[in-house]
């Protein structure tokens, strides 16, 4: 499988400081192509929210860049990529703990990756950035990890450690009612996980086969809470995205529009096609 890809960022209009942040690297190994994709928000009620997410993401660069190749080579790879994986995390939430502790401030932030690896992908995700899988549909592949999603999922008992959420389910870029409304009672939108202010942090894992002429989406809340997922599945359907300028194009169009609606905080988008080889 082989990748395009396009990213936009921008500080909003209610913060001084772009606390998001973003990785889209790739290796070769073995003559295929993997790539890795990884959003960050550093939680604005917070201190540093910035330093919390670069953190997260110049350690996971790191990780790529030392530990990916001698994963790859073992015979039950998702098995030793979820244990590394959480070991690097762990680590970077316990740093960021103690650096918390010497300021004297909760420091925070959530993260969601993607590496492609052939023809799976595997994912990694705390907090409520998200992943979408867009082709003839657009299909969430990540489940927010906040108080209302938990109570949902209880009272539908749904919950499950994989996988993907029902596309039909409402929210922010799922709704085909209002733009921005809120879907959820007063407090429901509080986070239960954030790497470096979570009191035990609990990342979810799991994996899925890659689809093919597909456009995968990594972004943070600001991007989406103004959008519909219909406007999502126009802007990113396969002959809208034959190169990675008019994958960029599309996805400023989307972040631009989301600000002329009046969202205020950061906003990031990663965009990922797939092409067969």
């Amino acid at each position: 499988m082989n990748y395009l890809t396009a990213y936009y960022t921008d500080q909003g209009k209610r913060k001084g400081i772009n606390q998001d942040s973003l990785l889209v690297t790739r290796t070769e190994y073995e003559g295929q192509e993997v790539l890795l994709a990884a959003v960050c928000d550093g939680m604005g009620g917070l201190s540093k929210g910035e330093v919390a997410s670069a953190e997260a993401i110049r350690s996971l660069e790191e990780w790529f860049r030392r530990d990916f190749e001698a994963l790859a080579g073992q015979e039950e790879f998702e098995d030793a990529l979820y244990d590394s994986w959480e070991e690097l995390f762990q680590n970077v939430h316990t740093r960021l703990l103690d650096y918390g502790q010497h300021l004297g401030a909760r420091v925070g932030t959530t993260l969601t990756a993607i590496l492609f690896r052939e023809k799976n992908y595997y994912i990694a995700h705390v907090g409520d950035t998200r992943i979408y899988e867009i082709k003839d549909q657009v299909v969430q592949l990540t489940r927010d990890q906040v108080a209302a999603q938990l109570d949902a999922a209880y009272r539908k008992k749904e919950i499950r450690g994989s996988g993907g959420v029902n596309t039909q389910e409402k929210g922010d870029a799922g709704k085909e009612t209002e733009c921005g409304k809120p879907e959820y009672g007063k407090g429901q939108h509080i986070l239960l996980q954030g790497i470096g202010c979570a009191p035990v942090l609990r990342p979810v894992y799991h994996s899925g086969k890659v689809e093919r002429d597909a456009v995968y989406l990594l972004c943070t809340d600001g991007f989406r809470h103004k959008l519909h997922r219909q406007e999502m599945r126009e802007a990113f359907h396969s002959g809208n995205c034959r190169d990675e300028e008019k994958l960029s194009e599309h996805g400023r169009m989307l972040a631009r529009l989301a600000l002329d609606r009046g969202e205020k905080d950061n906003l990031t988008v990663i965009l990922i096609r797939t092409l067969e080889d």
